[in-house]
């Protein structure tokens, strides 16, 4: 038994059930380190524990506690509680959206998947100058999903955002905005957590305004814009009503709500019967009804959906759950990119089966 983690704070724990090991009771390692990243570097440190005993059990993790109190071990039960003995730890570490805790003793070890969100804790992963390129993949049908969106949202920019207009670009990055045109009739401001490519973009394109923020806690008053495009940021917070919230509240009476997302009931997903996040750092993937009941209980009306990306191309004759998208990996070299693009203008037709949806709304 093992339980997912509470992680929207400062601090995450996750239960599971220690097994009956030979020499439980005098010695229980718990080693914390960062999913995906192999050998020392990933490593975040090692605590080790006696008085263990077999039954329900938890590990309880305060990211922002520099000390050896970071990390506890404790027994769900009223069994003795286990003891620190040693801890080596790093000071300061840099902590990803993916952690793991393996929990050890002697040879024998089990691996519990960690998902953190807070943005406290992941200020110093947001703000690493790799950070923005992690999602540079030259796949090329990530090479064409690029480009498909840019076309679209540069449509959608130029038919429902008013010449002069106030345009907040939340969690923005480099700015779908900049990488679509810099010719733009709007007072454009982009805000995200990443410092570095925020100091970057500064000196690249002046004509912005760039700043650090957090997109769900945004220090601007009511009202201060008349536009607010969120694109992929819906999905990595942990609670969507605050954030849709949080835009509300900065956006012009009837002003304009631009927000992407993946979606949940994508055609693979939904061939397969089954659930396939798009990427492991997303907290909550949605489908279009949930999108759209979401956004009317937050108080917007949904004028517009589109979708990008159709995957038609799978290996039908499998069975659900073996079904992959053919295209992705048969084509997979740069010349193949233009194989993509009829696929790409597919989801507009259908939107609630497309791989990723752009929803326009209106300030009620």
């Amino acid at each position: 038994m093992t339980g997912p983690a509470a992680a929207s704070s400062g601090v995450s724990s996750v239960r599971f059930d220690l097994p009956e090991w030979p020499g439980i009771g005098e010695g229980v390692e718990v080693s914390v380190a960062c999913a995906g990243v192999d050998g020392p570097d990933g490593l975040i440190g090692r605590w080790v524990f006696v008085g263990a005993s077999p039954g329900p059990a938890s590990v309880r993790i305060d990211w922002l506690d520099g000390g050896e109190g970071a990390v506890s071990l404790s027994h769900d039960s009223d069994r003795g509680q286990p003891e620190l003995s040693s801890a080596s730890h790093l000071e300061g570490p840099v902590v990803r959206p993916e952690m793991v805790v393996r929990v050890a003793c002697g040879p024998s070890s089990i691996e519990l998947p960690l998902k953190v969100t807070s943005t406290e804790v992941l200020e110093g992963y947001y703000q690493g100058e790799s950070h923005q390129d992690e999602y540079v993949v030259q796949h090329p049908f990530f090479l064409s999903f690029h480009k498909a969106r840019l076309r679209e949202l540069g449509r959608i920019f130029k038919r429902d955002i008013r010449p002069g207009s106030r345009v907040l670009d939340v969690g923005s990055g480099y700015s779908i905005f900049f990488l679509i045109s810099r010719d733009w009739d709007f007072d454009i401001t982009c805000c995200d957590l990443d410092s570095a490519a925020m100091m970057k973009m500064r000196d690249i394109c002046p004509e912005f305004t760039w700043l650090v923020s957090d997109a769900t806690h945004l220090p601007f008053d009511d009202g201060a814009f008349d536009t607010v495009y969120a694109g992929e940021i819906i999905e990595h917070v942990t609670d969507p009503m605050e954030a849709l919230a949080e835009w509300r509240r900065v956006l012009a009476p009837g002003g304009t709500l631009i927000m992407t997302t993946p979606n949940r009931e994508r055609l693979l997903a939904c061939s397969n019967r089954a659930l396939m996040p798009v990427h492991p750092e997303h907290v909550t993937e949605m489908t279009l009804g949930q999108a759209r009941a979401l956004l009317t209980v937050m108080g917007f009306e949904v004028k517009a959906v589109t979708g990008i990306y159709l995957e038609l191309a799978q290996n039908w004759y499998r069975p659900p759950g073996k079904r992959v998208d053919m295209l992705i990996s048969l084509y997979n070299k740069p010349e193949d990119e233009p194989k993509y693009f009829p696929f790409m203008w597919a989801g507009r037709l259908f939107p609630s089966r497309a791989f990723d949806l752009i929803l326009v709304c209106k300030k009620q």
